[in-house]
């Protein structure tokens, strides 16, 4: 594997013949295994040697990175899944679509929510829990680096945690109940950097993948931002539609 003097290194991520890989036709860079989490396992420490020379690592996945996308975001890799067949790869891609700290973003509209009484007040129970069972059935999976956890969390669990922080992202403290944006028509994800802060998600304190389980002592609400991108914790942020009502 040789390495590259580009102060941006990008890298692509796809699945061919039975291999994970991971190369840079320009860097002449390439690293796989048999499965995501061991060409993750390869590929880590060359991210890790970029981003320590002062580096921009990014890598357009062609095929779902899974749970090791947390790993490499950690090192402070910048992931994206393209959908794009890999001969069109070459045709740009909105800058936008990279949900990363630095890159410019639309301004946010008005938030969806002004407290977390509106929140409760403008959704039914069966709206709130439905989302609290998702995030229950995500959080109990078995991951590829990490074993089926010793806790089975459930929704009213979720809901729990959710209600105790009352919307508060413990790392921001912005109120973050809403859902990621979609298409209103056809469903499709949107970009969501704009207003990372307002979407809310759950958080384990220490990662599943680091040993961390579900138990309500390792469990935390927080904004989609934060959650993703660690380095960007700041109390009180009000970039990305960070929202903070008086409540």
């Amino acid at each position: 594997m040789a390495l590259t003097d580009e102060t941006t290194v990008h890298l692509r991520f796809a699945r061919r013949e039975r291999q994970y890989l991971f190369w840079s036709e320009v860097g002449r860079i390439s690293a796989g295994g048999p499965t995501q989490a061991l060409a993750c396992g390869t590929v880590l420490p060359l991210v890790e040697t970029f981003i320590q020379q002062g580096k921009t690592v990014r890598i357009e996945a062609n095929y779902p990175l899974g749970p090791s996308v947390k790993m490499l975001r950690a090192a402070g890799a910048v992931c994206r899944s393209n959908p794009l067949p890999m001969e069109r790869w070459n045709e740009p891609t909105p800058l936008a679509r990279w949900q990363m700290p630095g890159v410019p973003t639309a301004d946010p509209a008005r938030p969806v929510y002004v407290s977390w009484e509106d929140y409760l007040a403008r959704t039914a129970n069966t709206q709130r829990m439905k989302r609290c069972y998702a995030a229950s059935k995500k959080a109990n999976r078995k991951r590829l680096l990490s074993a089926t956890p010793e806790h089975r969390l459930t929704g009213p669990l979720v809901w729990k945690v959710i209600e105790t922080a009352r919307g508060r992202c413990m790392h921001c403290n912005s109120l973050a109940v809403e859902n990621r944006p979609s298409d209103t028509k056809t469903g499709q994800p949107l970009s969501w950097a704009q207003v990372g802060r307002r979407i809310g998600s759950l958080d384990h304190v220490e990662w599943r993948m680091g040993g961390g389980d579900n138990g309500l002592d390792n469990l935390a609400w927080a904004c989609l931002w934060c959650n993703t991108w660690p380095s960007e914790r700041r109390w009180g942020a009000t970039d990305h539609g960070g929202y903070f009502p008086g409540d």
